[in-house]
């Protein structure tokens, strides 16, 4: 359900939009339990892929993620892609001759798929509703790649659970992508049977692009559940860059990649 890391959550107004409170750590504001269970849902993502999508056309957060993928990965590699978005990551993946299922439970941004396929003209992507939880680790054994951008930490099973599943399925290779550190999450290293060959942490432009000040207070509205009192559209309009025909709240967040390899195949290598 989610190629978009969770620090934008907070990047326009700072506070928990459901109780009011905030959690802090070294990284800057991170959401709070009610936060994660409300973005956590489907029916979230569902109403939610306007703005993604809003966002997603005018940012290139994901440039160096796609970067990486294109030069680890090869031809008729079988991709599974832990809540793919509007493909972002799959359709790079698959122009580059992988066979990839995208896994993706929101119907609303599974809609965002689909238009960005008929847009590409790509028609066998393969299409999975499920969520990660109740996928059957058989159905991926051997998988060449299973990866995961800022998704495993919404799973209902929580992060530690949801990877360590994907490391039972026995891919070959293993991606994680997020923005998250301790104490939200904990990243283990497997103690046998994977190594790690990649580790990378860069800074990514992760602001938000508004048309007109009416579509801001409306996100602000669906985010925060009501709509912004004054003082605080004040606030939102010191934070506003005009640029190239567009307000923009300018933020930056930290993503860390972690690329695993089974060793049965680095002797093989």
């Amino acid at each position: 359900m989610l190629k978009q890391g969770p620090s934008w959550f907070f990047c326009l107004w700072g506070s928990n939009p459901r109780d009011g409170k905030n959690e802090k750590t070294n990284g800057g504001i991170i959401l709070g339990q009610a936060a994660y269970k409300w973005v956590a849902s489907v029916e979230f993502w569902d109403c939610y892929a306007k703005w993604y999508k809003l966002w997603i056309e005018h940012t290139d957060y994901h440039g160096k993620i796609i970067e990486v993928l294109m030069a680890m990965t090869g031809p008729g590699w079988r991709v599974l892609d832990i809540g793919a978005g509007n493909g972002i990551l799959s359709f790079p993946l698959h122009s580059q001759g992988c066979h990839v299922t995208a896994l993706e439970p929101s119907m609303g941004m599974r809609n965002l798929l689909h238009q960005e396929a008929f847009k590409k003209r790509v028609d066998r992507l393969n299409v999975d509703d499920r969520r990660w939880e109740a996928v059957p680790c058989d159905e991926f054994l051997d998988a060449d790649l299973i990866l995961a951008c800022n998704s495993l930490h919404l799973t209902e099973i929580g992060f530690e659970m949801a990877l360590a599943k994907i490391f039972r399925t026995r891919p070959r290779n293993v991606l994680l992508i997020t923005e998250l550190g301790p104490p939200e999450i904990r990243v283990r290293w497997p103690c046998r049977d994977y190594t790690v060959v990649l580790t990378k942490s860069f800074d990514v432009d992760n602001s938000y692009a508004y048309h007109h000040l009416n579509e801001m207070v409306e996100h602000w509205t669906f985010i925060k559940g009501s709509p912004p009192q004054p003082d605080e559209i004040s606030d939102l309009k010191n934070k506003i860059i005009l640029k190239n025909g567009h307000l923009w709240i300018k933020h930056t967040s930290r993503v860390v990649m972690y690329w695993w390899k089974w060793e049965e195949m680095r002797k093989e290598l």
